[in-house]
């Protein structure tokens, strides 16, 4: 029976160190997850500051520029069109969509707009 106890106290020691170890990996994993934490925010404060070097702004003023190129896609989704709809508009799209496709555009559709009566603006 006495043998019986040695075992179970060597197990016993070696779980408790195994349970150390597991405890020590989850403060470091805590560590680490709160250090990506700060790398992550700072990798998206330099992101947005070169792309506000990129289009030659400042940050504030990049901010405003998405924030109201946002409200326009959203109305326009809004008011029925669909993203397939917005990409044929600007040309993007697939390589499918990308092919000269204006079937659902109007006729005039892409012609430059004159607000003069006259033929030639410039002249007097």
């Amino acid at each position: 029976m006495k043998g019986c106890d040695f075992s179970m106290g060597i197990y016993t020691e070696k779980r408790d160190q195994l349970i150390e170890k597991i405890k020590g990996l989850e403060k470091r994993i805590a560590s680490d997850t709160a250090k990506k934490k700060t790398l992550e925010d700072k990798l998206k404060e330099v992101s947005r500051l070169a792309m506000a070097e990129e289009y030659n702004c400042k940050p504030r003023e990049l901010d405003e520029i998405i924030t109201s190129e946002h409200l326009l896609l959203e109305k326009l989704r809004a008011s029925g069109l669909s993203d397939e709809d917005l990409l044929k508009l600007v040309g993007g799209g697939n390589a499918e969509n990308e092919k000269t496709d204006t079937a659902d555009l109007p006729a005039d559709f892409g012609q430059q707009m004159s607000f003069t009566d006259k033929a030639n603006p410039y002249e007097d």
